[in-house]
């Protein structure tokens, strides 16, 4: 019950509070103006979608928190509580995200900062030791704080790259975050929910005025939010609970996203240009390119990864 009044939270204060960040940032004319690079929309468009994201998200936890006493930690059945960890984690990102998407920043100091996120998470308990395979259990030992922020810093960069159609990150997030919480669900009681109701409310009620034609963007506060706390649970997934699921299971999930940043990556680096600096060379460009609509080429990548949604769950369960 309380999972769901967390959801449904974040999903009404993101319903009031969109709206009223859109007219803000319009007063403000912190706007994202059409132009060269990965960018399709027309006109501009207020950037700091994220910051009511990160509103809702957090009206959805502090539900939850007034719910459970103040500690999300009592449902977690033996399982360890990573919400501190993950809270903490969300704080600095959430803080650079305004930042860049207010006044800027250059990609590497970014970059950094990510990084910075991913070990304050990794030293407060939101590691990767260990993955479990049909042989047996892999203990990865020092290359755990590698493989962590190796896969955070990933993740994170992954939703922010397909964020470039209107309601695609979103629409990505939703399928990603919904096969977590059904797996997650699947375990029992598991504090990471409350996070995924939340996070899920929040997207849902964001992306109720991000459909094309987007009112408001979300910006690198959001996509940093909604992927930091996809790679967070993905984390949980892989370490936590009886039984854990196998490493591909969520790597499936964010298929759409992860082999996008990977085409990204072989064809920056073969063109000689730097990896992070944006083209139109993304997946939902080359849709457009090849006449479908804003609208139907969010919904048809929505389509495949709600589809590797689906496996990856089926593959979670039947482990």
């Amino acid at each position: 019950m309380l999972i769901a009044l967390t959801f449904a939270s974040a999903l009404v204060v993101g319903l009031i509070v969109t709206p009223v960040v859109r007219e803000v940032a319009m007063r403000l004319e912190l706007l994202d103006h059409p132009g060269a690079h990965r960018k399709v929309h027309q006109f501009p468009v207020p950037r700091v979608g994220g910051v009511a994201m990160a509103i809702a998200f957090g009206a959805g936890i502090g539900l939850a928190l007034l719910g459970s006493g103040g500690d999300l930690g009592a449902v977690a059945g033996g399982a360890p509580n990573r919400v501190p960890a993950i809270l903490a984690a969300v704080g600095l990102l959430l803080i650079v995200g305004v930042i860049d998407d207010t006044r800027g920043m250059r990609a590497l100091v970014k970059l950094g900062v990510q990084v910075a996120a991913a070990l304050l998470a990794f030293g407060l308990g939101l590691t990767l030791e260990r993955v479990h395979l049909p042989g047996g259990v892999v203990e990865l030992g020092p290359l755990a704080l590698p493989v962590t922020v190796a896969w955070i810093v990933g993740v994170i960069n992954a939703v922010n790259l397909i964020d470039g159609l209107d309601g695609l990150a979103s629409g990505v997030g939703l399928t990603v975050l919904g096969a977590f919480g059904v797996l997650a669900a699947a375990r029992g009681g598991d504090p990471t929910l409350f996070i995924t109701a939340a996070a899920v409310g929040a997207a849902i009620g964001f992306l109720a005025y991000n459909l094309h034609p987007a009112s408001i963007i979300m910006g690198d506060t959001g996509s940093m939010l909604l992927g930091f706390v996809i790679a967070a649970i993905g984390i949980s997934l892989v370490q936590d609970g009886a039984r854990p699921v196998a490493p591909w299971v969520p790597v499936i999930a964010l298929g759409v996203p992860i082999l996008d940043t990977a085409w990204a990556v072989v064809r920056r680096t073969a063109r000689g240009t730097p990896f992070y600096l944006a083209d139109r060379g993304h997946i939902h460009h080359q849709l457009l390119r090849l006449g479908l609509t804003q609208r139907d080429a969010m919904l048809s990548l929505t389509a495949v990864s709600g589809a590797l949604a689906m496996i990856a769950i089926v593959l979670g369960r039947n482990r």
